[in-house]
C-alpha cells in the first residue's frame, strides 16, 4: 500500500510546472489548481531543504494554486551575493513576491527556518493576505527542548567552517548526521513512512550551493526566533505544531501566540514533531483550507 504523504508528493509533481526568475536567480514550482483555484499561497521551506519537501502539502491543496521556491542557495536557486541572513532572505522575499504579479495577495506560509523568513516579512510588509506558520522557530535556539543538540550543533558548524572546503562541505554533507538528525526527529512509528522520510532527508537535505551558504543559513537560523516579530503581525494567523517538537516545544509556542494581536488560531498535532510537512501533510492542509475559509480569504 502507497503512504499518503508519497502518493501526494506524487500528485503533486505530476501537476507541477518549473519556472524561474533569472533577475533573482530564483528557480520555483508552480503547482495549479485541480479546477477553479480559491486562492493562492506561497510555501517557503526550512533549512537545509528545497521546494520538495513541501511537495506533499501542495499535492494536499489541489483547490489552490501553489507556489513552491527553492530559497537562494538550496535548491536550484542561486546564493544570494551578500551574507544569508533572516533580513536577506525577508528582502530576496518580497521581490519574489512582487515578480509573481499575482491579481490577489496570495497566503504565505513558512515552516520551520521558513517561519522565521516569512515572519520577518510579515513584519514589514502587507503583500500578502494571511500567514501559516508551520512548525515555528517560536523560542530562541538554545531555550528550545534540545538545547544541548543546538550547542552541539554550533560546535560541529564552527569546525566545518575552520577546515578546508572540501572537508568542511564533507563533514557538513555527512551520512551519520543526516540520518541521525532524521532519526531523532521523525516521531511516526509507521517504518514505512520512517523510511520514506529518511529517503527524503537522504535525498534533499545536502542540496546546498556551496558550504558558505550551509554555515550563514545555519547562523541565520539562531539568530532570531518567531516570537521577535510576532506582535508585530497584522493579517490573520494560523499557528501548526506538533506536541512532539524537538525544536519548539508547546509551551514555546503558546507563549509566541500570546503575542499576536491579529485574528489567529493556534493547532497542535497530536503524535507528531517537526516533521508534519512529510507526516501528516493532508491534515496540515485541511487545516490551511478551513482557516482561509473562516477568514474570508476563499
Amino acid at each position: 500500500m502507497n503512504l499518503q504523504s508519497e502518493k501526494l508528493a506524487r500528485a503533486a509533481e505530476a501537476r507541477s510546472v518549473k519556472r524561474e526568475q533569472p533577475s533573482l536567480g530564483t528557480h520555483y514550482w508552480f503547482y495549479p489548481a485541480l479546477e477553479k483555484p480559491t486562492g493562492s499561497i506561497i510555501l517557503i521551506h526550512g533549512y537545509r531543504g528545497n521546494h520538495l519537501g513541501l511537495s506533499s502539502i501542495a499535492g494536499a491543496l489541489t483547490d489552490f494554486d501553489v507556489f513552491i521556491p527553492d530559497l537562494p542557495g538550496f535548491g536550484l536557486s542561486a546564493e544570494l551575493a551578500s551574507e544569508h541572513t533572516i533580513e536577506a532572505y525577508s528582502e530576496w522575499l518580497s521581490r519574489f513576491i512582487a515578480a509573481l504579479n499575482l491579481p490577489e495577495k496570495p497566503m504565505l506560509l513558512g515552516h520551520s527556518f521558513g517561519s522565521i523568513v516569512v515572519s520577518h516579512h510579515a513584519a514589514n510588509a502587507d503583500d500578502f493576505s494571511l500567514l501559516i506558520l508551520e512548525n515555528p522557530v517560536s523560542a530562541p535556539a538554545l531555550k528550545g527542548p534540545k538545547a544541548a543538540m543546538t550547542l552541539l550543533a554550533k560546535t560541529f558548524f564552527k569546525f566545518a567552517e575552520q577546515t578546508s572546503e572540501k572537508t568542511g562541505n564533507k563533514i557538513l554533507k555527512s551520512w551519520p548526521m543526516v540520518r541521525g538528525m532524521s532519526i531523532v526527529m521523525t516521531k511516526s512509528r509507521n517504518r514505512k513512512l520512517r523510511s520514506w522520510v529518511h529517503q527524503q532527508h537522504d535525498t534533499n537535505f545536502n542540496d546546498f550551493a556551496s558550504r558558505r551558504v550551509a554555515i550563514e543559513g545555519y547562523r541565520a537560523s539562531i539568530s532570531s526566533c518567531v516570537a521577535d516579530f510576532a506582535a508585530r503581525f497584522k493579517t490573520p494567523v494560523l499557528v501548526i505544531a506538533g506536541d512532539k517538537d524537538d525544536i519548539t516545544s508547546v509551551a514555546q509556542q503558546r507563549s509566541m501566540f500570546e503575542l499576536i494581536q491579529s485574528p489567529k488560531r493556534l493547532q497542535i498535532i497530536s503524535g507528531v514533531g517537526h516533521l508534519t510537512h512529510y507526516e501528516c501533510p493532508q491534515q496540515v492542509a485541511d487545516l490551511i483550507s478551513s482557516f482561509a475559509t473562516e477568514s474570508g480569504r476563499t
